[in-house]
């Protein structure tokens, strides 16, 4: 005579503990990485706005008074140049000065678009971001 069995497990003690303890730990660490981008970002976006209201600032001071003065000096110096008042040499360093000028305002204003490139990157994959952390 042959006996034949099924054993069958019936989960009355099982309640899933071990999957429900993973999906917290998962759970712990995508607020810790979000926390972690949060701070990062907030970084990037004060140093952009500190880099861009430095540039602007130096942007606006060039065009305000440096270039101006160094396109004055340069004229003086020019047109006493053709009066005889100033040597060649003097007239070149004049337009030597207005050109490194005007060279550093163009690099202060490059540098003034740029930063505000990069604010505007940060702050449009900041929205972006929150909009896609929003619940719905």
């Amino acid at each position: 005579m042959a006996v034949v069995g099924i054993t069958v497990p019936i989960p009355i003690f099982d309640r899933n503990q071990g999957n429900i303890a993973e999906a917290i730990s998962r759970e712990y660490k995508a607020q810790d990485e979000l926390a972690a981008t949060e701070v990062r970002l907030s970084t990037q976006v004060n140093q952009a706005r500190e880099q861009l209201r430095a540039a602007r600032t130096e942007a606006l001071t060039l065009q305000r008074d440096a270039v101006p003065g160094a396109r004055s000096a340069y004229e003086a110096a020019s047109q006493g140049f053709t009066l005889g008042k100033f040597s060649y040499l003097e007239t070149l360093d004049a337009q030597r000065t207005l050109v490194g000028t005007q060279a550093q305002y163009l690099r202060a204003l490059s540098d003034t678009y740029q930063a505000a490139a990069e604010l505007e990157r940060l702050l449009s994959i900041s929205d972006e971001t929150s909009a896609l952390l929003k619940p719905q």
